[in-house]
């Protein structure tokens, strides 16, 4: 159990790496989706970004255009920032209350082996699956708010790997419900082959005498 100064940092710690995370996630997602809008109007042709321009129908005034690459930045950056701070606010405020059973420590002082943390698979896979199945709550029902949902061709397509998912109110929440399943369940594998690793890894260091 933590005391209490060791909540307070740790808190502190969760604070600012969301803002870390937001901020990252942001910058990078703006800026993929910048360069892919430049690359496409670089290469030119006919109907350029007929894809990519589908994007419109979430992102207002974005278009494969140099105004829409910008407007697509600004887009790119909030949902990027939105989607982080969700992931890692999530996943940290289900980690704090395992946290000292997160760190595999050596019990040999001499190794000088600096504690190893541990994922846990619960946590990630909360955070991850909570990102997911909002973003797709999010992305579905704006289809149907804005009345285009029986013509989004592009999204019924997800039918194909979540049964039952629609373009529609329901089908969101069922879509939903089968991402965050499937987000949760490849978290625990992905924590738990981590973790493996993690584990001989610290094994050999601790009985070679060195990090």
């Amino acid at each position: 159990m933590l005391n209490e100064a060791e909540e307070d940092v740790l808190d502190a710690a969760i604070r600012v790496n969301t803002i870390i995370m937001a901020v990252a996630l942001g910058l990078l997602c703006g800026a993929l989706l910048w360069l892919s809008t430049a690359i496409l109007l670089l290469r030119g042709g006919h109907y350029v970004g007929k894809n990519l321009s589908l994007l419109s129908v979430f992102f207002p005034g974005y278009s494969v255009t140099w105004t829409g690459a910008w407007i697509g930045l600004l887009w790119g950056v909030i949902c990027g920032a939105l989607s982080g701070t969700v992931l890692y606010w999530s996943y940290a405020r289900t980690l704090r209350e395992r946290i000292s059973g997160q760190l595999l420590d050596s019990t040999d002082a001499s190794t000088a082996a600096p504690p190893t943390f541990l994922f846990s698979g619960n946590a990630l896979g909360i955070g991850l699956g909570s990102l997911m199945a909002l973003q797709l709550l999010v992305t579905t029902n704006w289809l149907v708010v804005r009345g285009t949902a029986r013509y989004s061709s592009n999204a019924a397509l997800l039918s194909q790997y979540l049964p039952g998912y629609t373009v529609s109110f329901l089908g969101s929440i069922i879509g939903a419900i089968e991402l965050f399943a499937v987000a949760f369940v490849v978290s625990h594998v992905l924590a738990g082959i981590y973790n493996a690793v993690a584990r001989m890894r610290m094994q050999r260091m601790t009985r070679a005498g060195h990090p």
